[in-house]
């Protein structure tokens, strides 16, 4: 835009076009604001995130910065959740995802839709949890014998598989790759991968391979993981961004990330 001075003293104004200037985007949101609470620190679930969703849905994220797989820090998240769900909220998100599985497991069967009811009523909007999310999944594709490959230590896969039992899968085998909590993200979706695919073909007639976990790498291992064995893969970002997106009507997502997110 260019001032122009004429001699009574008066500005007028004309607009000049700039040749390389680029096309405005979407306002960041405008079709869905998706809040995230994670206990631990948000790199992976973003980076996930931003590639799957149309670029006019937001995620907007908060973290309890935990960094280890006790109680101590499951207490304190936990009690950072409430509050946190309530902020979300205050920020005009229209969902809140409760990511990762250890807090809501180490509670006990159930308590994922307890944890689900708490962020509701503090967040005033609907919600998902992890586990839940993977179990909405499960039962959506009529899974009923799981394999399960987690990061965790064995302490938190004995939780996990518990939480599943309880919900009626059938676990088959659950196999953890032992990955130290501050190096889960260097992972590389290559190795999920394989590992993944080791320990299915040593499982006769799973219908799933639930894969738990928001801080590796393991939503680019599962197209890998599916094409090879033909087993449907439930991990942890899918899974929760599928519950989601479904919950706001959004359909056109970016294709490559495996069959669950294709369904909707």
């Amino acid at each position: 835009m260019a001032g122009i001075t004429n001699i009574a003293g008066d500005i007028s104004f004309i607009i000049v076009k700039d040749p390389v200037r680029k096309e405005i985007g979407p306002m960041f949101g405008i079709k869905g604001r998706i809040g995230g609470i994670s206990p631990s620190v948000m790199e992976i679930v973003p980076y996930d995130f931003f590639r799957v969703a149309p670029s006019d849905v937001g995620l907007v994220g908060i973290t309890a910065n935990i960094a280890h797989w006790d109680d101590a820090h499951f207490n304190n998240a936990l009690k950072e959740l409430e509050y946190g769900a309530g902020y979300l909220g205050s920020r005009d998100v229209d969902f809140i995802i409760h990511f990762g599985a250890p807090v809501v497991a180490s509670r006990g069967p159930g308590y994922g839709k307890e944890l689900i009811k708490l962020v509701e009523r503090a967040g005033r909007k609907p919600a998902t949890t992890s586990i839940v999310s993977a179990c909405d999944a499960l039962r959506y594709i009529n899974a009923e014998k799981v394999v399960i490959v987690s990061p965790y230590p064995s302490a938190i896969n004995v939780n996990i598989q518990k939480y599943i039992l309880s919900e009626g899968f059938n676990v088959l085998e659950l196999a953890t790759a032992d990955v130290p909590f501050l190096h889960l993200h260097a992972k590389t979706p290559h190795e999920i991968a394989d590992f993944c695919i080791d320990v299915l073909d040593r499982n006769i007639g799973p219908d799933a391979l639930y894969i738990p976990c928001p801080q590796w790498q393991a939503m680019d291992a599962v197209k890998k993981i599916e094409d090879e064995t033909g087993i449907t893969v439930i991990a942890s970002d899918p899974a929760d961004f599928w519950v989601a997106f479904k919950h706001l009507g959004i359909q056109t997502v970016s294709k490559g990330y495996g069959r669950l997110l294709s369904l909707l």
